[in-house]
């Protein structure tokens, strides 16, 4: 938590406590930036300039040769309740708590503290930045207020509610990794500050990285399929930009997004080569059909499963999404998946087979050619002296699928030319379909059929079924 006060380097600050806060797993931490830079060949700052001191006395000294901001730092779930600390030889902070400072104050006076680093807070969101970058800020209550908007909605989309803690965020003039990383606290580079304390900037431009790195706080490695720990991070990205925001994004513009999916087909769809942008497209296809709230419930799943049904491999991940997605969308969803090369089991598609299946995604036609799925396919076992029905249930009708029934006294198989007769069925719909073939020879004369349903992509042969004629009429 925030004291709103400031260490100045060097200086020795005197902290006291109640007793009851002693030995509770209780930190005062002096200094925001955390991140350790030993790694790195060149330096903008010193590597570690964050200092922390466990409570375990009623009065302390601490300090840190570097400066810093004073925190007391509390173990999750804590029962201390609330209490007071007393602070000294101590410089005040620049700290807007919104809903409690009063916007004036903070105006004429809060702004204005002598302290390097300034805190922007929230009961969703604090920003820790360069006291010289909000020394003009007069609308804080208008910036926090978007912050919140902005937070409170990728808490919604990930589905765990009520989010468990306030979101850090902390510029640095380095940091250890890329341009923005996620953590607790995350951490920026100190030149994103003026936009993310600019509310004029954020309501029209948004901060594509902002949202991203806020989103890999919010995911769920169970329910991180492999190849997508920077995809599952860009649902937020993507619904903060366009839902407010309202601008989208470059790169998922219908153009950048047509180009990578055919791209991905026509390399043969493999599933080592999904990841990233082209997995994005996976989820997108999905919310542009359901909107983001199917996506939302089967993430929501995986927060309360028993341990004994978390997936933990590769594998169990794709087929665990499915089942969870399908679930969420009441449509079978394991066909589209395994169109962009999921490595699903039987068993998935098994569980899955009481839904009706989406047979009107974006990839049908366009990116690729689905196989028909026909079921129940069946035929009297004493058919008529010369004909006879054979029927079906059409599950999945595919892509340009044309259906041939091949027929004959013996069992062809899936070879057309070992068949003595067949006909053209052409295209099936959805739902319950039927053919009937005549010329048939009488009196109990057995018989095989097999429907192929066929496209340019390829054939699936369905059956066999058998029947004899009757000896008469009836």
């Amino acid at each position: 938590m925030t004291t709103g006060v400031y260490a100045a380097p060097g200086e020795v600050v005197s902290v006291t406590v109640p007793s009851h806060v002693v030995d509770s797993g209780a930190y005062i931490l002096v200094g925001a930036h955390s991140d350790s830079l030993w790694g790195k060949d060149q330096l903008h700052r010193h590597p570690d300039i964050d200092r922390w001191w466990l409570v375990d006395d009623e009065s302390m000294e601490v300090g840190n040769a570097f400066g810093g901001a004073i925190y007391l730092a509390i173990e999750p779930g804590s029962t201390l309740g609330t209490f007071e600390a007393t602070l000294s030889n101590v410089v005040e902070a620049p700290t807007y708590v919104h809903g409690d400072t009063d916007v004036q104050d903070w105006i004429d006076f809060a702004r204005h503290s002598p302290a390097p680093w300034a805190e922007i807070a929230s009961d969703q969101f604090i920003l820790s930045v360069p006291s010289h970058e909000i020394r003009d800020l007069d609308d804080p209550d208008d910036l926090m207020d978007w912050w919140d908007q902005a937070l409170s909605m990728e808490h919604e989309l990930y589905g765990f509610l009520p989010w468990p803690r306030v979101e850090r965020a902390v510029f640095d003039a380095q940091i250890s990794a890329g341009w923005m990383h996620s953590g607790y606290p995350f951490m920026a580079h100190d030149l994103s500050v003026p936009g993310v304390v600019n509310v004029s900037q954020m309501s029209e431009e948004g901060d594509w990285g902002m949202f991203h790195e806020l989103g890999h706080n919010h995911q769920w490695m169970p329910s991180t399929l492999p190849g997508t720990t920077e995809t599952g991070c860009n649902f937020a990205s993507v619904h903060l930009m366009e839902d407010l925001v309202g601008t989208g994004h470059g790169a998922i513009s219908q153009e950048q997004r047509d180009s990578r999916t055919r791209s991905y087909f026509e390399n043969g769809a493999n599933i080592s080569d999904w990841s990233v942008w082209v997995a994005l497209e996976t989820f997108l296809m999905v919310k542009e059909e359901w909107s983001w709230s199917a996506i939302t419930a089967a993430l929501s799943v995986y927060y309360d499963l028993p341990a004994s049904e978390v997936p933990s491999t590769g594998e169990e991940k794709f087929n665990s999404w499915v089942l969870h997605l399908s679930n969420a969308t009441g449509m079978n969803l394991a066909p589209y998946h395994e169109a962009w090369g999921f490595p699903l089991d039987q068993s998935t598609f098994d569980s899955l087979d009481h839904l009706p299946v989406w047979v009107d995604d974006p990839l049908r036609g366009d990116y690729f050619e689905y196989p028909a799925i026909l079921r129940g396919l069946h035929s009297p076992s004493i058919s008529g002296t010369n004909s006879t029905n054979i029927s079906w249930e059409t599950y999945d009708n595919g892509t340009n699928i044309t259906l041939t029934v091949f027929y004959g006294e013996s069992d062809g198989g899936s070879q057309p030319s070992s068949w003595s007769n067949s006909i053209v069925h052409g295209s099936t719909d959805v739902g319950d379909d039927y053919i009937e073939i005549t010329g048939l020879s009488c009196c109990g004369t057995d018989y095989y059929a097999r429907i192929r349903a066929s496209n340019d992509a390829g054939e699936t042969w369905f059956g066999p079924v058998t029947w004899s004629t009757d000896y008469s009429d009836d």
